[in-house]
């Protein structure tokens, strides 16, 4: 997960909104954060500063002997490096059928005073474009989209900052199944076992799972028809059937493997997993899994502005509570961000060709 402390929220964006110019402190009105929606001005003003950062890094690029001390803060600098490329580069608002994330790693030298030339930044997206493109091109799929990078965290010394980036590219399909309805996307034929990828109960041709055409499911509700849009401040969040902060609240004590939780769970320990989840049990879960990425999560970890982007990757899996006793268990990684539309903006993204 992002640690929340190194690029606060309100801090980044009340920071970086109005870049004038890197060298100077500066401060921006924090009411359009409180909105349950991001407003179309705030979505105008992240575009325009965006853009003009992206207009400085071209300046530096076509004249590298330039002499200049512009600087940055290093908090401001990480903010520029992850939401410049994905305002560039990135596909979120597309539906992939799987997603393969690789991770780079970076350091940054600084100036002095925790802050970044413009001349070293520039440098590192250079560099950032160049090694992104080779994983995502070595993904092994035949189609495929950059959903978003993820930087997801940062150490600092006096001289450098470190910092780690999730590069997460989906595998597009020909075969785009249908937004389901909410009552429930699943049917008779759907009888899948719990996880493993063993594919339907009884045929196990190992190309599926109850977990993957959950995570499946829910990815085809994402899509924005109406705009286009790139993210900002990309945070992912783990959840484990079975844990505490994936409890059902109103289901009954004791535990009773049940619909417990909002994920898959079930353990030996009190009585038989049913591990085969036909039609009914696969529209339940569907359900759950929406109330909890779409309400439970984004109420309990996030500022009301933020969105559920995409299901990375849901898993079915198994391990022993003891010897003997073995607990079935669905897991997930679910990326959120702030949406931003494009405005009066024709030319991005791009393919990272």
């Amino acid at each position: 997960m992002k640690l929340q402390s190194m690029i606060p929220v309100a801090a980044i964006i009340m920071a970086m909104l109005v870049f004038t110019k890197c060298s100077k402190e500066d401060s921006s009105d924090s009411s359009e954060l409180l909105n349950q929606e991001v407003s179309e001005a705030f979505q105008l003003k992240v575009g325009n500063n965006i853009k003009l950062f992206l207009n400085k890094v071209e300046t530096y690029k076509q004249n590298p002997l330039l002499k200049n001390d512009e600087t940055i803060q290093t908090d401001s600098a990480l903010w520029y490096l992850e939401s410049c490329f994905n305002y560039s580069y990135g596909f979120p608002n597309q539906f992939y059928k799987s997603f393969k994330t690789d991770t780079l790693y970076f350091t940054l030298d600084l100036a002095g005073n925790q802050r970044v030339s413009m001349t070293a930044l520039t440098a590192k997206y250079e560099q950032m474009i160049d090694e992104v493109r080779q994983v995502y091109h070595a993904s092994g799929f035949e189609q495929k989209g950059l959903s978003l990078i993820n930087l997801q965290w940062a150490s600092t010394s006096a001289e450098s900052i470190s910092f780690i980036v999730n590069v997460v590219t989906g595998e597009k399909t020909d075969n785009t199944p249908p937004p389901p309805v909410l009552a429930g996307p699943f049917g008779d034929e759907d009888n899948w076992w719990y996880g493993e990828m063993e594919g339907r109960c009884g045929e196990f041709l190992m190309d599926s799972d109850a977990a993957k055409q959950l995570m499946l499911a829910m990815n085809t509700t994402l899509p924005d028809p109406v705009g286009n849009f790139f993210v900002i401040n990309p945070t992912t969040i783990v959840r484990t059937g079975g844990e505490p902060d994936v409890r059902r609240e109103t289901d009954p004590n004791p535990t009773d493997n049940l619909y417990d939780y909002y994920l898959f769970f079930g353990i030996e320990e009190i009585g038989p997993v049913e591990l085969c989840l036909y039609r009914n049990p696969m529209n339940t879960y569907y359900g759950y899994l929406r109330y909890l990425l779409l309400t439970k999560i984004r109420n309990e970890e996030f500022d009301p502005i933020y969105s559920l982007i995409n299901v990375e990757d849901m898993v079915g899996s198994w391990s022993f509570v003891n010897e003997t006793t073995r607990k079935y268990f669905h897991k997930g990684w679910f990326n959120y961000g702030i949406k931003i539309h494009y405005m009066n903006e024709p030319d991005y993204p791009i393919q990272l060709d």
